[in-house]
């Protein structure tokens, strides 16, 4: 017999338009099968009965982008340095990791670091070899900014990945790589055996549940995260769905085995091959169309030149792929728009091309988007920890920047997320940090309604498919919160604890 869950006692919000409101929930075979204003109505033999206490419950929030399994396995192998404040800090958090792994030199490992942010540091620079070269003598080390397009390594790092540790990086300090100069370190660094790639699979599925998200859009570094996801699948379902957006490097591999976009189940699936266009604003290697406003003798690179950009979202589309592209400044917006539309008659049926960030926007930009048709995976935590953007874009320029609303009025589909472990993986803070916009931008923040349906509605939307609503027929999936978000000051939105985590009418996650 099909399981059934009746959830009542309930605050199920928001409903589709004009639906009456609803107490209690009936959810059987994964999917809900009806909702009603009193939970008696319900009430059938051999129905389980869980009793949501008055608690308010909201479409299950799914993290459009993130990078779930390289989350867990940095949370098991690398020191957090998210928020660090100074060189003496930094060094701090790094002696005290190598200490709890009992780490010393010649033992073959490397101790790593990520998440620094070099215009946080009181000394106002970046971290060089130098510094880093005094935290642990005689130890490989190296440190990955929070946007992940830039790395510090120290002098023993760079030499066992081939590099000469005096040679410059453009105007960056020696031990600085960004972007694609970042490869032979990352290259030389040990790798993780299969079975710790597993269990960082395992802890980031539980701790996505934990958080709040019933779903994450979970972009693959390589074929060994990939494999982690489908044998932690062979033993069960995952405790959030997962869709799997694979790195172009396997768009052939992938293809010429019959993989495709929607392949898989409706725990694990294959969605878009993902293309980079440029780097990050943080590291100022975001490509904008004019130099950046405090540094004036760059403008940020692009990846590829824009012909070969769009031959590859031409292959991807070939391939039966959909493609979602890396895009942050405004010229790499232009650019992935430019090859979108010249691949255009490529294109798989009913796969909307998607945008990953579409940080930096102009009129023109969001017009073309909607032209095109192109969605957006957009990142609310980003307009809080990139408090600078006024002073790197200028003011007017920034007017541009994380625009959500206005991409939002002007009708472009849009899907919420994290970018973790760019921004914490916290399902409450990412709806919060849209709801309540800084001091910088808050008229670009939006309405409570319209950002759970960004992160659920939306979420499904982008993938070309219909979903993350209270309606007969989709899938059971919620978070039950403990203070209803409409009775709370915008400001605390965030705040509010996630009281249990549904996922197909089972538990998946219950405060104590």
């Amino acid at each position: 017999m099909t399981h059934a869950t009746l959830f009542t006692n309930g605050r199920f919000w928001p409903l589709p338009a004009g639906a009456p409101e609803a107490r209690a929930l009936l959810a059987r075979g994964g999917r809900i099968e009806a909702l009603a204003s009193d939970g008696r109505d319900l009430e059938l033999p051999g129905v389980e009965v869980v009793d949501l206490g008055g608690r308010t419950a909201v479409p299950g929030p799914v993290d459009a982008h993130c990078h779930l399994v390289s989350y867990g396995m940095m949370c098991l192998r690398e020191a957090d340095l998210r928020g660090v404040r100074s060189l003496a800090e930094l060094t701090e958090r790094l002696r005290a990791h190598a200490e709890r792994l009992r780490m010393c030199p010649g033992d073959g490992r490397w101790l790593l670091g990520r998440g620094f942010e070099q215009d946080l540091l009181q000394e106002g620079r970046w971290p060089t070899r130098h510094d880093l070269d005094a935290i642990a003598p005689g130890i490989p080390l190296r440190i990955t900014r929070v946007c992940g397009h830039a790395l510090v390594a120290n002098t023993a790092a760079l030499e066992a990945a081939g590099l000469d540790p005096a040679e410059p990086n453009g105007s960056f300090p020696e031990g600085v790589r960004t972007e694609e100069a970042m490869g032979p370190i990352f290259g030389a660094t040990p790798k993780p055996t299969d079975a710790e790639w597993l269990e960082a699979a395992r802890w980031a599925c539980t701790e996505a549940a934990r958080v709040g998200f019933v779903g994450v859009h979970s972009l693959m570094a390589h074929g060994r995260e990939i494999r982690a996801l489908v044998d932690l699948r062979r033993e069960g379902p995952l405790p959030v769905r997962v869709q799997m957006h694979l790195p172009y490097s396997l768009v052939e591999e992938a293809g010429a085995l019959g993989l495709r976009t929607g392949f898989g189940d409706d725990t694990l699936n294959v969605g878009a091959v993902k293309l980079f266009s440029d780097g990050s604003l943080g590291a100022r290697t975001a490509a904008l169309l004019e130099p950046y406003a405090d540094d004036p003798t760059t403008r940020g690179e692009l990846i590829y030149p824009p012909e070969e950009l769009a031959r590859r979202v031409r292959r991807v589309y070939e391939a039966g792929f959909q493609v979602c592209v890396h895009a942050i400044g405004d010229e790499a917006m232009q650019v992935t728009l430019d090859a979108m539309e010249a691949a255009a008659d490529n294109a798989p049926a009913g796969l909307p091309p998607r945008i990953e960030h579409a940080s930096l926007v102009n009129p023109e930009i969001v017009a073309r988007m909607r032209r095109l048709g192109v969605g957006a995976a957009i990142q609310p935590q980003f307009a809080r920890s990139d408090y600078w953007a006024p002073e790197r874009l200028g003011v007017e320029r920034a007017r541009g920047c994380y625009a959500f609303r206005t991409l939002w009025e002007a009708g472009i589909p849009l899907a919420g997320s994290t970018d973790c472990p760019v921004e914490a993986l916290d399902a409450l803070a990412a709806v919060g940090q849209l709801v309540s916009r800084p001091e910088w931008s808050p008229q670009e923040s939006l309405p409570l309604e319209a950002v759970l349906r960004i992160f659920s509605e939306g979420s499904y939307s982008i993938q070309g498919r219909t979903g993350g609503r209270f309606q007969a027929g989709d899938y059971a999936d919620f978070v039950v919160l403990e203070s209803d978000p409409r009775l709370v000051a915008p400001e605390d939105v965030e705040k509010i604890p996630v009281a249990m985590t549904v996922v197909g009418g089972e538990i998946r996650y219950a405060a104590e």
